[in-house]
């Protein structure tokens, strides 16, 4: 399965950070019985009924080597993280791809999740120093009081404004042509999505619209994750419901490598999840 998919004049590719923790089902969709998993659960669980969130980001560039180089989130960071014991792996799959830090131009954030953020700052100084990282304005001013804040925003998003990277994203703004932000408010109060539209075609790189493959299907289905339930399984429904009636590939935050590219088709009648 893919990894990597041509949208026109731009290719978007899977850089892989690092496998998130496991999970039981239960401990990330506490509102669904565990019967309701039964005709999801040999794909959407592994073989002992657990739950595993990739941890990643997309790059998308232009075939023909013009134009920015822009990567969409940045996973939990350089670790070691603790139910592994090794380091996140975004930088040396960002290296594997052919691209430096420093190649990069802007950084896209879906939203300030720790597991979306942690490659942002090295050291206190962007990761990216030549990269503007856009931020939704939204997210930034709900994490930046003192009531909302973290310690994963306070490390990894605030020292962006200090150091000049940071860019406030209101709505749909274009990053280059054909290519904008898609907000989908729910998930957090500034969730994003990005855009790709060129020659015909269309994809859109999902952040954490959905976590889990059953939820293309069950779509008012809510990790607990989701700050606002009404407001994510509205955006949910709407960009699923676009994404099947026009084709659209999706390139997911979290689904499994080399399963986390698709299409939203139909099936007996209900929206199912087609890798390609």
């Amino acid at each position: 399965m893919a990894t990597s998919i041509t949208v026109g004049d731009y290719e978007i590719s899977i850089i892989d950070d690092h496998i998130g923790a496991t999970r039981k089902p239960s401990q990330v969709y506490p509102d669904v019985p565990d019967s309701a998993w039964d005709p999801y659960r040999s794909f959407a669980l592994d073989e002992t009924g657990s739950w595993n969130a990739q941890w990643r980001g997309h790059l998308i560039r232009r075939t023909d080597g013009t134009g920015p180089k822009i990567l969409i989130d940045t996973g939990m960071g350089v670790g070691p993280h603790e139910h592994t014991g090794r380091n996140g792996e975004l930088l040396d799959n960002l290296a594997a791809a052919g691209l430096a830090p420093d190649d990069i131009d802007i950084v896209v954030t879906t939203h300030c999740h720790g597991d979306h953020i942690g490659w942002n700052i090295t050291d206190g100084v962007p990761t990216f120093p030549n990269a503007s990282y856009r931020i939704a304005k939204n997210d930034w001013d709900f994490y930046s009081k003192p009531e909302n804040t973290n310690e994963m925003f306070d490390i990894n998003v605030a020292p962006l404004e200090a150091a000049g990277n940071l860019n406030l994203v209101d709505g749909v703004v274009e990053l280059a042509p054909g290519i904008s932000t898609y907000p989908t408010n729910g998930h957090t109060p500034g969730h994003q999505c990005v855009l790709v539209e060129s020659g015909g075609e269309t994809a859109i790189v999902t952040g954490d619209l959905f976590h889990n493959v059953a939820q293309v299907t069950e779509q008012t289905w809510c990790p607990t994750f989701d700050w606002n339930t009404d407001k994510s399984t509205e955006s949910r429904k709407s960009l699923l419901s676009r994404a099947q009636a026009e084709g659209w590939t999706v390139c997911s935050g979290h689904l499994p490598s080399g399963r986390s590219m698709g299409k939203v088709v139909d099936e007996g009648g209900k929206p199912v999840w087609q890798a390609v």
